[in-house]
């Protein structure tokens, strides 16, 4: 892409972000091609809710479209949208009432960069590991087509992506420094609220177990400035999202590890 046309798609997303008003779809000119597209309109947003709205970041997201030669997708979470379990995050900061449940892990120290690669067995002592949910949300209009269709579509997969991952919120429980003693692979979840269960499942993850992105995220990081002590990493999801009501608590709740719960709240501000 052209930086003139990265540049024009992360003040679109800025100005959503602002304003509350969703975009319909990027320009032709300014629609991602590539991961790399992706990556730079992430970066993009970065730099502008950095410098002019007073951002800071307190953890990293990331993603892979699983295609050869795409390179992994990474996006910031800002502090402004981290929550400890229990949250109550508000319905006006990520209407989109869609949520998943993930393992996420947190830096124990810091992560600079350099030029020799971080190994696995390296990187494990330096993280605990908290149950989590994430909130998904869009700066694009889901009045006409959902934000799973926009994701499941590979003519504007990449876009979704480069409108921050698609991330709203991420709402974290205390971490555990014994996570290695778990088999994530074959661990049970369970995401409910009181009145119903919403998913089920044994693992799940895509790779796995959620660890195995950190060592890519890391070795990806390393060469861009590196990651802070209490920087979450964030690797995906457990089952995919689903659809929840407000004012009603979601828990994911994994068995003997721990759970972690949020409210969409119609009445509460951060």
């Amino acid at each position: 892409m052209e930086e003139s046309d990265v540049i024009r798609a992360a003040q679109l997303f800025v100005e959503a972000r602002r304003s509350g008003k969703p975009i319909r779809e990027l320009p032709q000119a300014c629609r991602p091609a590539h991961t790399r597209d992706v990556n730079a309109i992430v970066d993009a947003v970065t730099d502008i809710l950095v410098r002019e709205d007073g951002e800071t970041i307190g953890g990293w997201k990331i993603g892979f479209v699983f295609s050869p030669r795409q390179v992994p997708m990474i996006c910031p979470l800002f502090n402004s949208r981290l929550f400890k379990s229990p949250a109550r995050v508000p319905l006006s900061l990520t209407p989109a009432l869609r949520i998943e449940p993930e393992i996420s892990f947190r830096l124990k120290q810091d992560l600079p960069a350099r030029a020799k690669a971080y190994r696995a067995e390296e990187l494990a002592g330096l993280l605990t590991a908290c149950p989590s949910l994430e909130i998904i949300d869009s700066r694009f209009d889901t009045s006409l087509r959902s934000i799973r269709q926009i994701i499941d579509n590979p003519k504007t997969r990449l876009e979704a992506m480069a409108d921050n991952n698609t991330t709203g919120a991420y709402i974290t429980a205390e971490g555990r420094d014994d996570w290695q003693d778990f088999d994530f692979a074959a661990i049970k979840m369970t995401m409910r609220t009181p009145s119903r269960v919403i998913v089920e499942s044994t693992g799940g993850h895509a790779f796995s177990d959620p660890f195995l992105p950190c060592v890519v995220l890391a070795n990806e990081m390393r060469h861009r400035g590196g990651m802070r002590a209490g920087d979450l990493l964030v690797t995906g999801s457990f089952s995919g999202f689903f659809e929840v009501a407000p004012d009603e608590p979601v828990t994911a709740e994994f068995a003997g590890f721990g759970s972690a719960e949020a409210t969409f709240s119609t009445t509460s501000t951060k």
